[in-house]
């Protein structure tokens, strides 16, 4: 064993080492190149015929002497044991696996379960592992298949009863020239020990005679070549207790697998290295080598040389571009070419009019100077050439009296090129120029000849043949209107001549367009001779007193005359007056009279009218263009006024009615008008134009009923039978014109109107308002009165007459507006810092902010002080205080001051009344004790004891504790 898996690992590196490329890595040469061995079932969806648990039911583990019971539902996913759990990734210590229903659901021969794996493309199988969850089945099979649509083949059999179940040898196997497609069957792994755990693993080469010879052997390699496998678990492995049909021992048997793994590689017949997926996510080969399709199973279109083959160990086997020369980019396997040539590219559809398998020559009857030129087509003519081969400077060999160097024209005198060559010429030399045609032998014929050999008269429009005409025959004048004409028999010849001597002879001239000169001499004109013509009133003859280059025209019908230069009655010129040489046309006056053969005025009557009668008259109707007596009728319309036939239904329209009236008889009135013009509904009333007062579109139809005048459509918000007021909701003066808009929407405010919202007065827009609501439009209180509240009307404000300055107060808040220091929203008390009420306001406290324990005072103006200060505004430091200026605050002066004061009330110094001061004695130490014996100056001394004692008194403002 240990020396089989050293092989494999040897095996397994060593087609690794090819995965990584399809060429050779040092020589850049093609090497056989294969995709990764994989599990191709790892996270593959398996399809399964039976899975447990629905409906949810119990089943029973065996393990050996006991049993324990478990529940599988699909609907619980802890509980569930669907096909996915086959192939998904898991260890042993926390084992998955799918189940089927158990034997107490009918599960058990002949009744078999089949698992489907779809691999999505074809893979070689180098095994198929199952491990068990249970006991192994007594019986079950391995089938494959090569393609998708394609019939399931027998790959192996497993089975303790192959003979009974399957009709094969357990022992079986497969000798060296038998067939190596043959599925065997062994009962090796059928026991029903171990009951969890059981592994099976099938080798697909395992006993295959030429699994050593893999590369060279087709059969092997379809046979481990499967795009789906089928695993069909046929019969459980049983005790045999399941015979009484106990449910407890029918719910212990069911299949169960852990694991599904398919060894394999995506198959790409050694021409690729790894599979992916398509545009379509359909898994293919990433062909190499110069192969394509989803196996790289045929060579790329261009690289046909030799047959595909799958690449081996020795060779790789990769497509070779066909050799097409440059000129060709597709080619097919030729086998014959092949085996002839060792080159199987044939290419097709060869550029350059080449051939060949290579496109290595000219196509037949093509012809290049070098191989390096391209090919171009001889074009020898088939009929004029010996062969249709020409030679390397394309010229082409030809047959006698042809020529060219394609061989395609006749030779001088030869015509008609065909099958036989050319033929000679046929030509009359009378009224024939040079040699015949030698296309097709025609000859050249004079001017006015026709005929293949030129031997027939005159052409159509032609007259007088003549040997000596340059033509042949003269042209037909007949004006222009005419190619049919004769020579006339009733004209003989004249002459007309002059030696300038003796005057100028004139006879009757009929044509003067044709003359010769009779003698002409070189220094002088000494005489003019002019053939002429005279009219004759019997035919002419002999023949050379006759004139036949007289003409006499055969004309078509509308002409008329000896040369076609009149027009026939009841045709005129198509230009008017334009002369003979202008076509004529048939008279254009409808049988309304006849019209003039130069001018083509007709003179029209039936009341007919327009310079071809192709209108009546005013006052008439009808269709001129009939051509009857009764084409036009008098319209029944006033005053005889204009009207038309409707051409559809027959019915006659009035016209031109009178300003402000319509209809096809004019009996109704204009659109904008009303009355009644012919008295259809009682009296005759002429229409008058409708009085809507300007409050309408004067563009619009409809505006007002044609009979009544009333208006239809007020515009600007206006009513009425002549618009003439607003409209309910609108108010203002419709029959102003002056302003832009005349009636205005009321606009009454929800809040303030009492009623309807669309009721104001029709001309002042004045809304019916609540109480003590005012405004147009009811939209704001009175004086006095705020919040203006739907359906109620408005507040008073209740201002304090004495601080407010004003009735009126804020329209939403009612704040009213107080004096000078009140507040409050009534103005009914002093503000902060402010005393006094009273009708001029309250005056401020001006407590000073240093001194004061609060900014408000009392009701006499006062301020409360804060220690220390004094004074109707808290602004002064009391007796025995002093203002510390460092501090702003007024603090207790030392305590040497309080004795001095105290001396001071015993009459031992004199104090100010009015001046705060601040005493001490400015020797020894404080506290000082008084041993004052008289009264002394202000800043002067005093004995104390057996010193001077110089008193000081300072300012307040002056004096420091230290």
């Amino acid at each position: 064993t240990e020396v089989v898996l050293l092989l494999l690992l040897r095996f397994l590196l060593t087609i690794h080492g090819a995965m990584d490329s399809c060429y050779d890595d040092h020589e850049d040469s093609p090497s056989r190149c294969m995709p990764k061995f994989e599990n191709a079932a790892f996270n593959r969806t398996v399809i399964a015929s039976n899975v447990c648990g629905s409906p949810p039911e119990e089943y029973c583990m065996q393990t050996g002497s006991t049993r324990s019971y478990h529940r599988c539902s699909v609907s619980e996913p802890a509980l569930s044991h669907n096909a996915s759990l086959l192939t998904d990734f898991h260890t042993d210590e926390e084992p998955t696996w799918w189940q089927s229903q158990s034997m107490f659901y009918g599960v058990q021969h002949p009744n078999s379960v089949n698992l489907t794996l779809h691999l999505g493309k074809a893979y070689e199988i180098t095994y198929v592992r199952l491990k068990f969850y249970t006991s192994r089945p007594e019986s079950f099979a391995i089938y494959k298949r090569t393609r998708e649509d394609g019939p399931w083949i027998p790959y192996q059999y497993y089975s303790a009863s192959c003979s009974k179940t399957y009709g094969k040898n357990a022992k079986g196997y497969i000798r060296p020239g038998e067939d190596e497609r043959v599925a065997l069957c062994t009962d090796e792994f059928s026991d029903i020990s171990p009951l969890t755990g059981g592994n099976v693993a099938f080798s697909t080469l395992e006993g295959r005679p030429s699994a050593y010879n893999f590369d060279q052997s087709t059969v092997l390699q379809d046979w481990v070549t499967a795009t789906d496998l089928l695993i069909s678990l046929d019969r459980l492995n049983t005790f045999g207790d399941e015979f009484f049909k106990d449910s407890k021992v029918l719910r212990s048997y069911y299949y169960a697998i852990s694991d599904y793994s398919v060894g394999a590689r995506c198959k790409c017949n050694g021409h690729g290295s790894e599979c992916v997926l398509d545009e379509q996510g359909a898994l293919v080969c990433h062909c190499q080598h110069h192969t394509v399709g989803v196996d790289c199973q045929k060579c790329h279109p261009f690289y046909q040389d030799r047959p595909w083959g799958r690449a081996t160990g020795d060779t790789a086997n990769q497509c070779i571009k066909c050799n097409c020369s440059g000129r060709s980019d597709a080619c097919v396997f030729d086998a014959e070419q092949y085996r002839a040539t060792g080159s199987g590219g044939r290419c097709v559809n060869c550029r350059d009019h080449t051939d060949g398998p290579h496109c290595e020559r000219c196509l037949e009857n093509h012809h290049r100077r070098s191989p390096l030129d391209p090919c171009r087509p001889c074009d020898c003519n088939i009929l004029g050439s010996v062969t249709l081969q020409c030679d390397a400077e394309g010229r082409c060999r030809c047959r006698a009296s042809v020529t060219g160097d394609k061989c395609d024209a006749c030779q001088p005198g030869f015509h008609s090129l065909g099958p036989g060559g050319c033929r000679p010429c046929d030509c009359d030399p009378r009224g024939s120029v040079e040699v015949c045609s030698a296309s097709d032998g025609g000859c050249h014929c004079k001017a006015n000849v026709e005929g293949q050999s030129c031997d027939r008269w005159c052409k159509p429009g032609s007259f007088n043949l003549q040997e000596n005409s340059p033509a042949g025959c003269m042209s037909c004048f007949c004006s222009g209107h005419s190619l049919a004409c004769r020579s006339s028999d009733y004209h003989a010849a004249v002459d007309i001549t002059t030696d300038f001597l003796e005057g100028i002879l004139i006879l009757d001239i009929i044509d003067v367009n044709r003359f010769q000169v009779a003698d002409v001499n070189t220094s002088q004109l000494s005489g003019v001779t002019l053939a002429s013509a005279a009219a004759s009133s019997s035919p002419v003859t002999p023949s050379p007193l006759a004139a036949p280059w007289v003409e006499v025209c055969l004309c078509p019908p509308g002409y008329g005359g000896q040369f076609c230069e009149l027009c026939a009655p009841g045709f005129t010129r198509e230009v008017p007056n334009g002369g003979p040489l202008s076509p004529c046309v048939p008279c254009s006056c409808h049988h309304h009279g006849p019209c003039h053969p130069e001018t083509g005025v007709c003179e029209c009557s039936d009341f007919t009218t327009g310079p071809t009668c192709t209108r009546c008259l005013d006052g008439y109707y009808g269709n001129p263009l009939i051509g009857t007596t009764n084409d036009c009728q008098p319209c029944p319309c006033p005053d005889r006024t204009s009207c038309a036939q409707i051409t559809e239904t027959g019915d006659v329209v009035c016209t031109n009615c009178p300003p402000g009236q319509r209809g096809t008889r004019c009996e109704m009135c204009e659109d904008g008008f009303h009355g009644d013009p012919q008295g259809r509904s009682g009296p005759v009333r002429p229409c008058q134009r409708c009085n809507c007062n300007g409050n309408v579109d004067p563009n619009a139809l409809g505006v007002c009923d044609h009979m009544t005048g009333r208006c239809l459509k007020c515009l600007g918000n206006t009513e009425g039978d002549y618009c003439q007021r607003c409209r309910p909701g609108y108010y203002g003066d419709a029959l102003n014109h002056t302003v832009a808009q005349k009636c205005k929407p009321c606009s009454c405010s929800p809040y303030g109107t009492s009623g309807s919202l669309e009721e104001c007065d029709p001309y002042t827009g004045r809304c019916p308002c609540l109480s003590h609501v005012t405004g147009r439009n009811c939209g704001q209180c009175e004086v006095g009165f705020f919040n203006l509240q739907p359906g109620v009307g408005c507040e008073r404000c209740n201002c304090n007459p004495i601080g407010s300055s004003s009735m009126a107060c804020h329209p939403i808040t009612g704040q009213c507006m107080c004096r000078p220091g009140v507040e409050g929203r009534l103005c009914s008390i002093c503000r902060m810092g402010f005393f006094g009420f009273s009708t001029r306001g309250c005056r401020a406290c001006n407590c000073d902010p240093m001194g004061s324990s609060s900014m408000q005072c009392h009701t006499n103006g006062s301020c409360p002080c804060r220690q220390g200060f004094v004074g109707y505004k808290c602004d002064q430091c009391e007796l025995n205080f002093f203002h510390n200026r460092a501090t702003h605050q007024c603090e207790e002066c030392p305590v040497c001051y309080g004795l001095v004061k105290e001396q001071v009330r015993a009459g031992f110094f004199w104090m100010s009344d009015t001046l705060p001061v601040c005493l001490y004695l400015c020797y020894g130490t404080f506290p000082c004790k008084p041993h004052y014996t008289t009264k002394p100056q202000i800043g002067g001394g005093f004995p104390f004891g057996n010193q001077t004692v110089t008193l000081i008194i300072q300012d307040f403002s002056h004096v420091s504790r230290d």
